[in-house]
């Protein structure tokens, strides 16, 4: 299926009731997602409620999800989780195939979201300033802390949705992660979410979604120059299992 495809109004139809289905589950599942923020240090309730937020969202606008290697990551460990980024979808696709607690690591402009800035904030999401080199230490930390707690990471190391569907560069805020908290990296390569939506597309195309974890990845012995290497090794295991 082409994104380049041309203007369709069913199409279009459907990216707003998208976009409409979206804000109506923020709407009534943050309110109680925030409150369980804080009568649960966990973090645990807070994930339930966003898995459901997800599940919701890909249902009722028939994506359906199809999981490779999930079964293989035990839940009662912690992650980086590093994925290639094609679609604004990724984000409930990845929610939904994670069967552990999950927070992201993101832009900070995202907490002027009305409910639903306010839920990232609350729920412990990693909001990084990436102008501030502070805000990227500060959020070095939180990450570590989170792990710890049992609750991966994940991590779009693009920076930002490929405007092509190409993986584009990596950068090196996850590889750090790993070296500072020491926490395994696992290769997700999310497949089809480009076709369904991408960057500039304003049509909506529902397809299938195929999402393949790959085996973690040891960081505890990782030195900057492994850093380096492994960004590399991550990058390349991604745009193989996206062909496969």
């Amino acid at each position: 299926m082409n994104p380049t495809r041309s203007f369709s109004f069913p199409a279009f139809l459907r990216a707003l009731f998208l976009i409409f289905s979206a804000a109506v589950y923020t709407a009534i599942l943050a309110p109680p997602a925030i409150v369980s923020c804080l009568l649960d240090p966990s973090g645990r309730w807070p994930s339930l409620f966003q898995r459901t937020w997800g599940n919701w969202l890909l249902r009722t606008n028939n994506i359906r999800l199809i999981l490779q290697g999930v079964e293989k990551l035990p839940k009662d460990q912690s992650y980086i989780l590093v994925s290639n980024h094609a679609s604004i979808l990724d984000i409930p696709a990845i929610i939904s195939a994670a069967p552990f607690p999950v927070r992201f690591l993101a832009k900070k402009s995202l907490i002027w979201f009305p409910v639903f800035g306010w839920y990232l904030y609350f729920s412990g999401h990693i909001l990084l300033d990436r102008e501030s080199p502070q805000s990227a230490l500060k959020s070095l930390k939180k990450a570590s802390v989170l792990l710890k707690k049992g609750i991966s990471i994940i991590v779009f190391p693009e920076g930002t949705r490929t405007p092509d569907g190409a993986v584009q560069e990596f950068k090196r805020g996850a590889f750090l992660l790993a070296q500072h908290s020491k926490f395994p990296i696992v290769p997700v390569a999310i497949n089809g979410t480009f076709e369904i939506l991408p960057r500039h597309g304003w049509c909506f195309w529902p397809r299938a979604v195929h999402i393949r974890m790959s085996e973690p990845i040891p960081t505890l012995d990782l030195s900057p120059q492994k850093s380096q290497n492994l960004m590399r090794q991550v990058r390349q295991t991604i745009m193989q299992n996206l062909k496969a």
